[in-house]
């Protein structure tokens, strides 16, 4: 475990810490605007306060929940000297007298696994991508005196029911029981300007992920096919190819249009569940180039990623049906170790199950990915 680096707290963070005692208290706001370290360290500060020993966290997913809130909820442990142990198969985590039950909503049936816990609060990462019925029996369970719920969101859809019910519940927020704060990337004071300008440089400027992800608005997902791809679809950081069971490569093909080559790696995390993660994309833009590729220059650009990468005759390249002319120039070139094989796209069926592998965090984008992750924000219906 790494030590824990504490950071400037901006004026919005420091008034959720002094002011967030009603029962639900919401930080709304943009990706890295620091709003869950500002709940962490207030639901820490709150079970210090709290003469009793049982709380819960909960997010999307164990996995997802793990990176954002329970490593550096453990680093913070160990930056105050407390001990701590973390029970993996229990999911529980133990420190002082306290204990703190685990659980991932993401999915009919989470709120099963609540059903019967009692707490005295919790603390609830990433509500608006999480199962409705989860997140109430949540709040149902936090029912021990002077029960305090500290929530964290990015903006969804205004019909999203972490709004409809509670940020824009006027009645709910008028009584005190809810109160809501916003978050903005640039109130961060421990990111750089060049930091804030390349992550806003990842999100096409007017799509309703930069509006949400970003400008910290509450707009409609109407029209976009993948509004389940979230800020937790985007990974970051070095990547290790020996942590991947086998690679395959995708293609869109255009001769008038843009052609685009993505590595996939394909894994097993830690809940042994099979995760696809698009590592490097070659993409090639006829418009902005202003001319077309040949079928050879197309095959150059393959053989570049074999030998980026070192892919030999286990790793498939996926050609298009109505790509014959390339297949044919794959094949007869004797630098190309992949396999190739045709595929014939269901439009339909591929939508929906990357919009389901998006919804359960196991389709991923590297970061360094940008083309990719414009088309993905960008996609909609006709």
């Amino acid at each position: 475990m790494t030590d824990f680096k504490w950071g400037k707290f901006n004026t919005t963070a420091k008034r959720y810490i002094a002011e967030s005692d009603a029962f639900l208290n919401i930080a709304v706001g943009s990706i890295r605007s620091g709003k869950t370290i500002t709940c962490l360290l207030r639901f820490l500060m709150f079970i210090d306060e709290s003469p009793h020993t049982s709380f819960a966290i909960a997010g999307k997913t164990i996995t997802s929940l793990r990176r954002n809130v329970i490593e550096p909820l453990c680093e913070m442990l160990e930056s105050f000297g407390i001990d701590y142990e973390y029970h993996y198969q229990k999911q529980e985590i133990n420190f002082l007298d306290n204990s703190i039950a685990l659980f991932g909503i993401d999915k009919e049936g989470s709120d099963a696994r609540i059903q019967g816990y009692t707490c005295a609060g919790a603390l609830i990462d990433e509500a608006t991508v999480m199962n409705q019925a989860g997140f109430q029996m949540l709040l149902s369970r936090c029912s021990l005196s002077d029960a305090k719920i500290f929530v964290t969101c990015n903006p969804g859809s205004p019909q999203n029911f972490v709004y409809t019910d509670y940020v824009g519940n006027k009645e709910l927020i008028e009584s005190g029981r809810v109160k809501v704060w916003n978050f903005l990337i640039e109130d961060n004071e421990n990111l750089t300007e060049e930091y804030i300008q390349n992550i806003k440089s990842m999100y096409s400027k007017g799509s309703v992920f930069y509006k949400r992800h970003i400008l910290n608005q509450w707009v409609s997902g109407q029209g976009a096919i993948f509004d389940s791809f979230t800020d937790d679809n985007i990974l970051r950081g070095d990547i290790y190819l020996k942590d991947y069971l086998y690679f395959g490569i995708g293609s869109d093909y255009g001769t008038s249009t843009t052609t685009c080559y993505s590595l996939v790696g394909i894994k097993q995390n830690a809940e042994g569940i099979r995760e696809y993660h698009v590592l490097d994309e070659r993409y090639y833009n006829r418009e902005e180039k202003g001319v077309s590729q040949t079928d050879s220059e197309r095959v150059q650009d393959i053989i570049k990623l074999q030998e980026d990468y070192k892919l030999q005759k286990d790793t498939t390249f996926y050609v298009s049906h109505d790509a014959g002319s390339l297949k044919a120039e794959l094949e007869k070139n004797a630098d190309v170790r992949l396999s190739v094989e045709t595929f014939m796209p269901d439009t339909l069926d591929c939508i929906n199950r990357m919009s389901s592998l998006f919804h359960t965090n196991q389709l991923k984008i590297h970061e360094s990915c940008k083309e990719t992750i414009k088309q993905v924000q960008g996609y909609e219906w006709d």
